[in-house]
């Protein structure tokens, strides 16, 4: 039984989260830059420990692991690449402004990830692949912030299975949703329009890029549930912003999540 809704103030709430960490957004943007070579983003990393070591612990996880000598951090790097360098750099810089270390969120970024991980590879050029990665890896940024600001009142919301809340249960609660939270959030952050947009509008796309995200973000909800990838209600929609082979890219995304959820896993 859901207790009688609370509204969630934004402007109060989002008033005290605290900015991302410098030294992260710091090597984020170094990865953002086309030159960057791995000489370089090694030299920042080994100013954080805790970074270093999620990243040469990714790189000798069974995945990964082609010889018996574990890996130092160049290999790691090397191994892994960049893209996921800069997947698990984001992650951590918005997790520790957010102490968001329990298991509702651990879970909620496993998401994140995975719906990062199948857009990388769907962006026209290079800049929309890092809107696209960057939106996604962010796209449910309002729902940490509701576990963070209020975990008594939202965690109740997940299902026995610990299925996410919608958007129609947040509102009938807080008289908002994780859409709107996590585009003040995003904005206050000053994150680009674009991917700002896409938290915004990805569950009512509105452009291609928020389209993707939608797809992606739907059909691996209904992996996540060992439920079929039922999207034919989508097809309006989806064919206007993707044409008609965004069935193509339903086959893709299932595919691409199976081969990689082992290193989803082995990133936590």
């Amino acid at each position: 039984m859901i207790s009688a809704p609370a509204p969630f103030y934004i402007e109060s709430n989002i008033e005290s989260i605290p900015t991302l960490e410098s030294s992260k957004m710091k090597l984020f943007h170094i990865l953002q830059n086309e030159n960057t070579n791995v000489e370089q983003v090694e030299k920042v990393i080994s100013t954080d420990p805790a970074m270093a070591a999620k990243i040469i612990r990714l790189a000798n996880s069974p995945f990964y692991r082609h010889c018996q000598q574990p890996l130092g951090m160049h290999q790691s790097l090397l191994t892994i690449g960049l893209d996921m360098v800069k997947c698990i750099v984001l992650s951590m810089a918005v997790m520790e402004s957010f102490n968001s270390s329990s298991k509702r969120a651990v879970h909620l970024w496993k998401h994140s990830y995975a719906v990062a991980l199948m857009v990388l590879s769907m962006g026209l050029d290079k800049q929309e692949k890092e809107t696209l990665f960057t939106g996604a890896l962010l796209h449910d940024l309002g729902r940490m912030v509701f576990l963070y600001k209020v975990p008594s009142a939202y965690i109740p919301l997940f299902d026995f299975e610990g299925n996410r809340p919608d958007i129609g249960l947040e509102q009938d609660v807080f008289q908002t949703d994780h859409t709107i939270i996590g585009e003040a959030v995003a904005k206050k952050w000053h994150f680009p329009d674009e991917i700002i947009g896409i938290i915004k509008n990805h569950h009512m796309p509105n452009n291609r890029a928020s389209a993707l995200i939608f797809l992606i973000n739907t059909v691996i909800n209904e992996l996540e549930k060992d439920q079929p990838c039922e999207i034919d209600q989508y097809s309006r929609m989806l064919t206007g912003f993707l044409g008609k082979s965004y069935k193509d890219l339903v086959n893709t995304i299932i595919h691409r999540y199976k081969t990689n959820t082992v290193i989803i896993e082995n990133m936590f």
